[in-house]
Parts: C-alpha cells; sequence; structure tokens
C-alpha cells in the first residue's frame, strides 16, 4: 500500500481495487498520528512521549521508568526513490535511549517512547466497507519470534472482545477504512486492559489461522470488490483453533537456547528454555492446523525446509 496506495485512482480505471484512500492509510499506518489520534478517541494506548523531530535530550531526563520501547512513527521510510524498513528497539537507561537516537537517521522523524506493555498480544482482523464493518475475527498470540515479541508463530482464535472491537470501530470509521486491516493490542496483565500497538492495513502473516477457522477473508474481500460484500455473523468462525508456523516456531526455540533473558528482552515471568521446549514439543494439539504443512499440498512446505537449510 506504500507504493500502489498514491496510485489508487490510476488502477481503479482498470480494475476494482478494494483499499483505502492514501489519506486514510497514512492516517492510520503511521503510528504517531495514530496513537495522537487513539488518545483524542478514548482509545487507551501505553504510556506514551511523542518525539517530533528526534530531539531527545530533554525529554530523556523526564524518563524514570525503563525499559522503554522506541518506535519510529512508519515501518517503511522513504528517501529519494529508496524504501528503507525501520525496526522497533528497547532501551535501558537514558544513555541507551540518547544512543539509539544518535545512531538510527529514521528516528530523526516522528517517534514514539512508549512503556514497555508485560502482557499478551492479542488482535483484531477486520474487512469494512467504506466505514461499514463486514467481518471481523480476534486472536491472540501464544508465541513469537522473536520470543520478546514480533511475528506470531503461534496463535489460537478467541471469541471478539467488545474493547477491542469498540476501540477499532471508532478508528476505521472515522477515516471509512476501506478493505482488511489488522489491529494490534496487548493485554496488560496488571490492569487486563487492552492497549493499541498498531494497525496494519494489509493482509496479515496468520492469515491462514482466520481460514482454518472458518473466514475466508480472500474470498470475502474479492466478493465485496465485485459488489456482492456481504455482513459475516459474529459467531461465524470456530474459537479455539490454533495455527503453528512450524519453522519459525523452531526458530524462536533456538533464540530461547542459545540467549539468556536480557539478551532477548524478555520480560519478567517468561518462560524457562525447558519450559520452551517442551511447549515446542507438543505437535498434535487438538484443533491445531500447521500454515505451511499440508498433506493435500506438499509443495510450500519442501520450498520452505529447502530455503531453511540452504540459510542455515
Amino acid at each position: 500500500m506504500h507504493v500502489l496506495g498514491p496510485e489508487k485512482a490510476q488502477f481503479e480505471r482498470y480494475t476494482h481495487f478494494p483499499a483505502p484512500s492514501p489519506q486514510a492509510f497514512q492516517e492510520i499506518s503511521d503510528k504517531y498520528r495514530l496513537m495522537q489520534q487513539a488518545l483524542r478517541e478514548g482509545v487507551a494506548i501505553p504510556d506514551t512521549t511523542f518525539v517530533p523531530d528526534g530531539r531527545v535530550e530533554g525529554i530523556a531526563e523526564g524518563i524514570v521508568d525503563f525499559p522503554v520501547v522506541v518506535k519510529p512513527g512508519c515501518s517503511l521510510v522513504r528517501s529519494g526513490n529508496q524504501w528503507t524498513k525501520t525496526s522497533v528497539c528497547y532501551a535501558e537507561s537514558p544513555d541507551e535511549l540518547l544512543r539509539l537516537y544518535r545512531e538510527r537517521p529514521y528516528l530523526r522523524q516522528p517517534s514514539l517512547i512508549q512503556r514497555r506493555v508485560i502482557g499478551e498480544g492479542q488482535g483484531l482482523f477486520v474487512l469494512m466497507q467504506e466505514g461499514t464493518p463486514l467481518g471481523m475475527f480476534a486472536h491472540r498470540r501464544v508465541r513469537e519470534r522473536p520470543p520478546s515479541g514480533g511475528v506470531s508463530v503461534l496463535r489460537e482464535s478467541i471469541a471478539l472482545p467488545k474493547s477491542m472491537v469498540d476501540a477499532t470501530l471508532k478508528l476505521l470509521q472515522g477515516v471509512k477504512w476501506h478493505g482488511v486491516a489488522m489491529v494490534e493490542f496487548k493485554v496488560d496483565a496488571a490492569t487486563q486492559r487492552p492497549l493499541l500497538m498498531e494497525i496494519n492495513g494489509r493482509f496479515w502473516g496468520s492469515l491462514q489461522l482466520a481460514i482454518d477457522a472458518g473466514l475466508n477473508f480472500p474470498l470475502h474481500l474479492l466478493n465485496m470488490a465485485m459488489g456482492r460484500g456481504e455482513t459475516i455473523p459474529e459467531n461465524g468462525y470456530r474459537v479455539g483453533v490454533k495455527s503453528r508456523w512450524l519453522l519459525g516456531d523452531l526458530d524462536q526455540l533456538v533464540m530461547r537456547i542459545r540467549n539468556g533473558d536480557r539478551a532477548l528482552n524478555l520480560p519478567p515471568g517468561a518462560p524457562s528454555r525447558f519450559q520452551a521446549l517442551m511447549s515446542f514439543c507438543r505437535f498434535f494439539e487438538r484443533d491445531t492446523f500447521y500454515e505451511v504443512e499440508r498433506i493435500d499440498d506438499l509443495g510450500p512446505s519442501r520450498f520452505e525446509v529447502m530455503r531453511y537449510l540452504k540459510l542455515v
């Protein structure tokens, strides 16, 4: 969408393009602007310091609770004809925070310094038609790679949490969102309150989970684009279905065994190495589907294994 979105009008002369306007996409995908909008709408977010221009020297002195999470406003930053992917970082002290801002050029653009939230990652998958919700699906992240938080490698479908649905509609209906989006939250372990993390205006890596649970988002998106959109009932998918990316799960296990808690930025109470190994070895849990390894289509699995071995 970063590349195609601004050219949406040109595509629509030849085909249906079920995507939000460039303005709506920028409003939602820019974390800096999104968090400000969330505050205006009364949507809960982590304790946040807004850094508009990378000048963090005076700001760092006022931050007393470490570690903190440093987030660039945008996941992709354009310089000329080149796109640079940014990354989320952790700082354990004021000196480390200052060093991050000195060493990472993309932090000279708007960024966020947030209190680190300890808790489970949860999220909504959404399909909307000009601001009208057609379908929603909720999931929780069981394991991620890296273990401190990142890409989910084991995830489970859950019932729609009302507070997350309300927050999502406040933000996406306001910009008349059109198409799919993934809205990420973390449920604060201390308060059990879901806090908004980000919104990705595209299909998500764990798409297969929704399909295995009975909600085929690509098909519903196609139907909407062709003028056959329909509202999916809240109970339109099965709860308790799990999806596992096996090689990604293996990666996170290797990281966990080879590195200590501090090196991985693990929160207090994280599973031990032994617990991580035992959990990984549960290969045949009920209602668990493998994302890539499919008996009826072994090609993707074979390709991924060969690519993995080559990289190793």
